[in-house]
């Protein structure tokens, strides 16, 4: 009885230490020479398009068993003349529940420049199922952005990770 009351309380500790929902960590990209605001009306894009990712911010070892991962949404200009538009970013759980808008407002991508956000490892509420919808626009005549999702965790001394690359939705235009 002593030992299982010593590991609950264990437990316990352990899961007070974790963050609050609201506390953990989803990160835009710091804004720089490479990243840096634009009012819609500055805009002259003639290609808008919006692309979903999958996530995930934990996969199933078993039916009880999962690995909590951190999520590192990548957005990459490969242009090495134009700049690229990231108009929005939200994120979304399992469920199709809308989480969080990563961006209040439109920003520019230099030139061969590359936009990360972050999900933290403890911050389990996208699922299995995680999802983002990144909205871009650009030039009729610039390449399109490479937009993948990294994931990686540890679980004892083995760490795991992979990645998702995004796919259009229609239409764009």
């Amino acid at each position: 009885m002593k030992k299982v009351l010593k590991v609950g309380l264990a437990l316990m500790a352990c899961m007070a230490a974790l963050p609050a929902h609201s506390e953990l960590l989803r990160k835009s990209p710091g804004h720089g020479a490479h990243f840096y605001p634009v009012q819609p009306e500055e805009v002259k894009a003639t290609r808008d398009c919006s692309v979903y990712v999958p996530a995930y911010s934990h996969i199933f070892l078993s039916e009880n068993s999962q690995v909590p991962l951190a999520v590192t949404l990548s957005v990459r200009n490969m242009n090495v003349d134009k700049r690229l538009i990231i108009k929005r970013v939200d994120y979304f759980d399992t469920t199709g529940k809308k989480l969080d808008s990563l961006m209040n407002s439109w920003f520019a991508l230099a030139p061969m420049a590359t936009a990360s956000f972050v999900i933290d490892q403890q911050d389990l509420s996208g699922g299995a199922g995680a999802n983002f919808i990144v909205h871009w626009a650009t030039d009729e005549n610039a390449q399109e952005p490479l937009i993948e999702a990294v994931m990686a965790g540890y679980r004892g001394t083995k760490g795991l990770s992979f990645s998702s690359r995004s796919v259009k939705l229609l239409p764009c235009e």
